[in-house]
């Protein structure tokens, strides 16, 4: 039995509080994507780790510190929606920190991507809570001056399930085919790094989202065949790719990553498409996670069948 908790609605007025679960934010930015934020609207509060520069390394700050101010946020009455400044690396870090009952007990709209995809899967899993790949405000502020901003917020404030109404790139499919699933993902290398944990959520009747930055094809094969020896490749019901970007050179011959992905996904014969506007790149569409939706070869390429706040 499915147990799913959706945040509430997204409101004019609201508090967002913007979070630094893993590297440090750049400032500069994120003034960028605060003032746009604020214009739209809503109040913005800043993390603690952000207002006193505890900075560690390329990290926000020490983990447990990270992992408290995202709990901080959590348990925080007068916060509404919680946006990571941006990803990079160590979110996998603050895994085990996290109080994931009270979570549960304090459910919030969640959003980010990239290295944030490690805490989408543990709050997917240990909670249930819907949570949000989307743009975030210190490395999307182009992103968030885009009509395309205002549908993502309107699908965070109930008032619209279309997330496929702003693909305007070109979709190309593996294995045609219609499915329906609960989505999960984004990002490649996180969700590999967690195969065996207990905060992978298992792949029976899900649609697996990912895409991947700085990624040769050799990487995206390992991913790949990661999840084929644990046997969870072959239960997924579905798989939709995004962006592959700044991919290194390298002297080695090897294949396109979509000639790589093309492979694999002959071999399960199951739906998949390729070419969806989120990841890495100028595009960032927005994709409910643990949300129930319709994965299509043909327009609309995906249609939510649940809302996803209350």
């Amino acid at each position: 039995m499915r147990t799913v908790i959706r945040p509430q609605r997204l409101k004019q007025g609201d508090n967002i509080r913007i979070v630094t679960p893993a590297s440090a934010a750049d400032i500069k930015g994120l003034s960028k994507g605060i003032s746009i934020l604020k214009t739209l609207g809503y109040n913005v509060t800043l993390g603690k780790n952000i207002r006193r520069l505890a900075q560690k390394g390329d990290l926000a700050a020490p983990d447990k510190d990270r992992a408290e101010e995202l709990m901080d946020a959590f348990k925080d009455d007068s916060v509404d929606a919680i946006f990571s400044a941006r990803g990079g690396y160590g979110s996998i870090r603050v895994l085990q920190y996290l109080d994931y009952d009270l979570i549960k007990t304090h459910p919030k709209i969640f959003v980010g991507y990239s290295d944030i995809t490690a805490l989408h899967l543990a709050i997917n899993k240990l909670t249930g809570l819907i949570t949000f790949h989307g743009p975030m405000p210190s490395v999307d502020v182009d992103e968030m001056k885009k009509n395309s901003f205002r549908q993502f917020l309107s699908v965070l404030s109930g008032d619209s399930l279309d997330i496929s109404s702003t693909i305007n790139s070109v979709i190309k499919y593996a294995v045609p085919g219609k499915t329906e699933g609960i989505s999960m993902g984004t990002c490649m290398s996180p969700v590999a790094s967690l195969i065996g944990t207990e905060y992978m959520p298992e792949p029976d009747g899900k649609i697996l989202f990912m895409e991947d930055t700085g990624t040769t094809a050799a990487d995206i094969d390992r991913y790949l065949f990661g999840l084929k020896l644990s046997k969870m490749l072959k239960k997924f019901n579905g798989f939709a790719f995004g962006d592959f970007t700044d991919i290194p050179l390298t002297d080695e011959p090897m294949p396109a990553i979509e000639e790589v992905i093309e492979d694999y996904m002959n071999e399960l014969n199951k739906p998949s498409i390729f070419g969806l506007p989120f990841g890495h790149s100028s595009e960032q569409m927005l994709i409910p996670l643990n949300a129930r939706m319709r994965l299509s070869s043909e327009e609309p390429y995906v249609e939510l069948l649940e809302k996803v706040v209350d």
